[in-house]
């Protein structure tokens, strides 16, 4: 009964922030080290925005646990609102954790922002869940924070492209230096091929399955840094996993 009253006051919340402006859009923030006990079953959790983004006090925010190699973590570790603003910290009281892990610097504290003028495509839908990619050198794509402030279509397409071009990149690379870790995926769409073969010839479309999938399922995923030919290396091996279209 504790955990129904528990989701419904979400939905509840939810619903009262997006009505009745529904341009709104939810958005993963990683908490800083500063967790301190209110009381035996709450505590007050900081965010550090840089000055272009704003929150407002009572603005109500859902915790999640980040992924650290265990998937249980990534569960939801309470919610609340924000008490306390001081210049670009934002202090949120989070209670109801439910969950058997104790809050942690890096969790991911979701709130609703209003959207802003830009190109709605996949790579913003990404950092929403404030994922961050990066070429085989760990050179980053782009900013977590930026990509809302600006990103057009033709941005989109240029990563999407130089993207496709470091997939490409590295399959080719592991194929002539290192061709004994290479493995025929035994399941899926790619059933038969060879996890390096298809990064080799990695499309447009095989990447947009791969961050449709991720957007359905972004816990494992949320709040961290990846090279992205490794993520899509491992989505291969796996099965290749996609999101149904009706």
């Amino acid at each position: 009964m504790k955990k129904t009253l528990t989701f419904l006051l979400l939905i509840y919340s939810i619903i009262c922030l997006a009505q009745p402006d529904t341009s709104r859009v939810l958005r993963g923030f990683p908490i800083t080290d500063y967790i301190i006990d209110l009381t035996d079953s709450s505590k007050l959790v900081q965010i550090e925005m840089p000055d272009e983004i704003k929150l407002v006090e009572k603005q109500i925010g859902l915790l999640y646990g980040v992924y650290d190699g265990n998937r249980e973590v990534t569960v939801q570790k309470g919610y609340g609102k924000c008490q306390l603003i001081k210049g670009n910290y934002y202090y949120f009281a989070i209670g109801n954790n439910e969950s058997k892990y104790q809050i942690k610097e890096g969790d991911l504290l979701y709130t609703f922002m209003a959207k802003t003028n830009i190109y709605d495509g996949i790579l913003p839908k990404l950092a929403s869940h404030f994922i961050r990619l990066q070429d085989v050198y760990e050179e980053p794509f782009y900013d977590r924070y930026l990509i809302f402030l600006k990103w057009t279509k033709t941005d989109e397409e240029k990563i999407l492209d130089s993207i496709i071009s470091d997939i490409k990149f590295t399959g080719n690379y592991f194929i002539e230096n290192n061709p004994s870790i290479d493995k025929t995926i035994t399941t899926g769409k790619y059933t038969g091929k060879k996890t390096l073969n298809v990064m080799t010839e990695c499309s447009k479309t095989d990447l947009i399955y791969f961050f449709n999938y991720i957007i359905a399922r972004p816990r494992l995923y949320a709040g961290k840094e990846w090279k992205v030919s490794e993520i899509f290396a491992t989505w291969l091996s796996e099965g290749a996993p996609m999101v149904l279209s009706e």
